[in-house]
């Protein structure tokens, strides 16, 4: 499984008692899983390095150790080091000092944190941790999450696949160059996998969640990659209880779903949305054909397959499943099976969507 270094304690820096050329760096942090459920159960070691503009140094090396749950960080620092603009702190396991791939054979085992930027007052906004992303053509894919247990604002592992999957593959998109895309992503949270939608191909982005503070976290990601995207983008609330509170401006070709599915409670409102946007996507002047759904989740518990059932009796066809391990160091050492995360596509092109009760 894919782990995360997580920040107990923001990162932070004070000035030392009687010297004066010298501060501290400390922190505290874990090594967790998206959900925090689980502990990384194998040795490694955190570098912390120094970020400034395209270059990477490293202060310090602590351990982790199988067995820990959390590991406390403290480096003497130069008291001047964070007042160089642009100056922030990675927190990764990668001996090279390299910014973590984004590749279907190289998903990061141990996914790295890091700061914002330093202030003039070496401050840290410490409610946030970005994630950093090498991604195809040299471009980097960066999202903040928030520090704390709102699993709604974290990235998720089936988010991180689905976007390597979809910056790296889509065999399935065929349409004339310049034809612009119109893409729906549901339950954004992060917004992972619209992003690299967005970054991918031209078209227009919907972000949507009922979380109004998750949607903040999407909309913020967004603003910050717009330099590299090829798309407009806009955010929606939108609760699944009330699909048809959410009007389209045009036909949807894709509707994306990372992570969606693990709460068995929410899986009749997720397909009931589905197909309102579906059947409202086709009957727009220029809706020629159904969208494609893309769901994209890491199996949690077996009540799951209700997600199923239900987008069968409401008339979707699964076209496509694709299942992509998530390589663990840990677990290949003794043996265990890798853990999956699957990618399913459908369509639905009956006149008639079966509505939920």
């Amino acid at each position: 499984m894919v782990h995360y270094i997580r920040f107990l304690q923001s990162p932070r820096v004070s000035r030392l008692n009687g010297n004066g050329n010298h501060a501290l760096l400390s922190a505290l942090l874990t090594i967790t899983t998206d959900l925090g459920d689980d502990f990384y159960h194998g040795d490694t070691c955190v570098r912390v390095a120094v970020s400034h503009g395209t270059t990477m140094n490293s202060i310090c090396t602590a351990l982790w150790k199988s067995g820990m749950r959390v590991l406390k960080i403290e480096v003497k620092v130069p008291l001047d080091f964070p007042r160089r603009s642009g100056v922030r702190l990675c927190f990764t396991c990668y001996e090279a000092l390299e910014i973590d791939p984004l590749q279907i054979e190289h998903l990061p085992n141990i996914v790295s944190a890091w700061t914002g930027e330093f202030s003039h007052q070496d401050e840290l906004d410490t409610s946030l941790t970005f994630r950093r992303f090498q991604v195809p053509r040299g471009q980097v894919l960066e999202l903040c999450e928030e520090n704390g247990e709102r699993m709604a604002r974290h990235v998720w592992d089936g988010g991180v696949v689905l976007a390597a999957w979809v910056m790296n593959s889509m065999e399935f998109v065929q349409l004339p160059d310049g034809v612009p895309l119109n893409v729906l992503e549901l339950g954004s949270g992060c917004g992972t996998a619209g992003l690299a939608f967005g970054m991918r191909l031209n078209c227009h982005l919907i972000l949507t969640d009922v979380d109004d503070d998750a949607l903040r976290y999407a909309e913020k990601n967004a603003r910050k990659s717009r330099n590299i995207f090829k798309c407009e983008w806009e955010s929606r609330a939108l609760d699944w209880n009330e699909p048809d509170r959410l009007k389209l401006d045009g036909p949807l070709d894709f509707i994306v779903a990372s992570e969606c599915i693990y709460n068995p409670d929410s899986i009749p409102g997720l397909v009931r949305t589905l197909s309102y946007l579906v059947r409202e996507s086709s009957r727009l002047p220029t809706g020629l054909s159904p969208p494609k759904i893309i769901v994209s989740t890491k199996v949690r518990h077996s009540s799951e397959a209700a997600f199923f059932d239900l987008m069968r009796k409401s008339g979707f066809d699964q076209k496509e499943h694709v299942s992509i391990p998530i390589h663990d160091q840990y677990r290949e050492s003794i043996g265990q099976d890798l853990e999956l995360v699957h990618i399913y596509i459908f369509e639905n092109h009956t006149e008639a969507i079966l509505e939920l009760e």
